[in-house]
């Protein structure tokens, strides 16, 4: 059957018509759905003009509305955006993302402080520019370590090296596009600060002992201190590593610890790196000797000692080990010492000295003998008469010191003094002190001669005859003997009295009186 023309006025109708296309049915046919006119610009730009009328006018209203009740404002919330979930698959029962995205790789995963870091990533955008951080904590905003490009198909090629300041243990590696791009994180394990040591040789020895050790895991260039089962103090040593924060092998001196498994500590000053390994230490034996062992009071002894640890305080008591150190002296680099003293008065035998190490209490115990003072006196002459005056003489006494000249000691007393002097340097004198052999005198007189500082003793006899003829001498009487300041004796206030008429002065001798060296 032959179809009706078209409209085609109808048909092309404008698109400012909202309504429906006509719709054409051939004849005997079934009716076609209606078409739905298209939009014209012109319609468009209508609505748009209408809706910025309609918001200025709301926005006029608003404004006068609010200037009405201007206690009352009103604030606009702004809604939250719902973040998208990230779609997760249960692996292992633990749900992990099901998208994927960038990721990176670090080879290796755990590496001491100065150790390189390589990153090798995949799953970026091509030819993008890609930012490396490394965070220390999850607070912490980051350090820009490496900048890089990703090739053509998204990989990620770079790395770096661990900063020498890390002391931690984890660390946190991000590698990401700048301005909020993709990024991919992994996780860091660094060496916390530990570092290694090793003894070459023999892990085993006492104080002053010389070995060698080498470590790694240092800061570059770093001061490192040594020290002996402890972490803290002042170091028995201080060595330096190299670029690489290595210390190559090097010479140190076993320090002081406890006898038994004690511990080898290195610590680097900058970045705190701890190194520790095992040592055996073994006990230290000192041993001293006094030169000479046997000596007089007031003269020199010198006291030596090795064995102790090295430069350590070593303290020397007299006859005890305990309370306050009559000495002290310092070991020098190779635990050994030398000191020396005078040997007081009032020491007498056998003395022992006891050497305690202040730090290792490495201690031993030697001594000297103090000998006596033997001295040999005499007086002027053997035989004398009534009224000859005696002096004396004597060697073997203390130097420069005072001799206290007794008449008639007995066992257990002194006697009486009757004079004394001072010997010289050499413990000598010649014709020093005086007495005048009283009236009435006759048979041996027994002088003991005893010094002041020494106590060493000599007894000096003299024997007293008559005068020839059977006449009697007649001797002034003397006063008592009184040591004279000049020999430490108190000075006295009252001054002497007159000797009387006829009386001869101290010291004179009788007239015909012999005397003997």
């Amino acid at each position: 059957m032959e179809s009706k023309p078209v409209d085609k006025a109808r048909a092309e109708n404008s698109a400012e018509d909202l309504d429906t296309a006509p719709e054409y049915v051939e004849e005997g046919g079934e009716p076609t759905p209606p078409k739905r006119k298209k939009l014209s610009w012109k319609s468009i730009l209508a609505v748009v003009v209408a809706l910025v009328i309609f918001w200025q006018l709301f926005h006029v209203l608003h404004q006068s509305g609010g200037k009405k009740n201007a206690s009352a404002p009103t604030s606009t919330a702004t809604p939250t955006p719902t973040p998208t979930p990230t779609p997760t698959v249960t692996i292992g029962g633990r749900a992990v993302p099901a998208s994927g995205g960038p990721s990176i790789v670090l080879d290796p995963g755990l590496v001491p402080a100065g150790g390189h870091v390589g990153i090798f990533g995949s799953g970026f955008t091509p030819h993008s520019r890609i930012v490396v951080l490394l965070k220390m904590s999850p607070r912490s905003a980051g350090t820009v370590i490496a900048h890089t490009w990703s090739a053509k198909n998204g990989t990620v090629v770079s790395g770096f090296s661990m900063p020498s300041t890390v002391t931690q243990s984890g660390a946190t590696v991000i590698a990401e596009q700048p301005g909020g791009g993709q990024a991919a994180t992994a996780q860091l394990v660094t060496s916390g600060g530990v570092g290694t040591v090793t003894i070459v040789g023999k892990p085993a020895g006492k104080p002053g002992d010389v070995l060698q050790v080498q470590a790694s895991g240092f800061g570059p260039g770093e001061k490192v201190n040594v020290y002996w089962g402890r972490v803290s103090g002042t170091p028995a040593a201080v060595l330096t590593a190299d670029a690489g924060g290595d210390v190559a092998r090097s010479a140190i001196r076993v320090g002081v610890a406890p006898v038994g498994e004690t511990t080898l500590v290195l610590v680097g000053q900058r970045t705190h790196t701890t190194a520790t390994t095992p040592y055996l230490m073994l006990g230290l034996y000192p041993s001293t000797a006094s030169h000479p062992w046997a000596v007089r009071a007031g003269h020199p002894v010198t006291y030596t000692g090795n064995g102790f640890a090295p430069g350590e305080q070593v303290l020397i008591y007299l006859n005890r080990a305990d309370g306050v150190p009559a000495l002290t002296t310092t070991a020098n680099q190779y635990g050994s010492f030398s000191v020396s003293f005078m040997i007081p008065y009032g020491l007498k035998g056998r003395q022992s000295l006891t050497a305690i190490g202040n730090q290792s209490r490495a201690a031993t115990t030697s001594g000297f003998t103090v000998e006596p003072y033997l001295p040999s006196v005499q007086a002027s002459t053997y035989g004398a008469l009534p009224g000859t005056t005696l002096s004396f003489y004597a060697t073997g006494f203390a130097a420069n010191e005072v001799v206290l000249v007794y008449l008639g000691a007995t066992k257990g007393q002194m006697g009486k003094l009757v004079t004394a002097f001072r010997v010289n340097a050499e413990g000598a004198a010649d014709a020093a002190g005086d007495y005048i052999v009283p009236s009435g005198t006759q048979g041996a007189l027994y002088f003991t001669l005893v010094g002041q500082k020494s106590g060493g003793t000599g007894v000096a006899k003299v024997d007293v005859t008559p005068a020839p003829g059977g006449g009697q001498v007649t001797v002034p009487s003397q006063p008592p003997y009184v040591l004279p300041p000049s020999l430490g004796g108190k000075p006295t206030a009252a001054p002497s009295k007159a000797a009387a008429p006829g009386a001869k002065a101290p010291g004179a001798k009788a007239p015909g009186a012999k005397t003997h060296p």
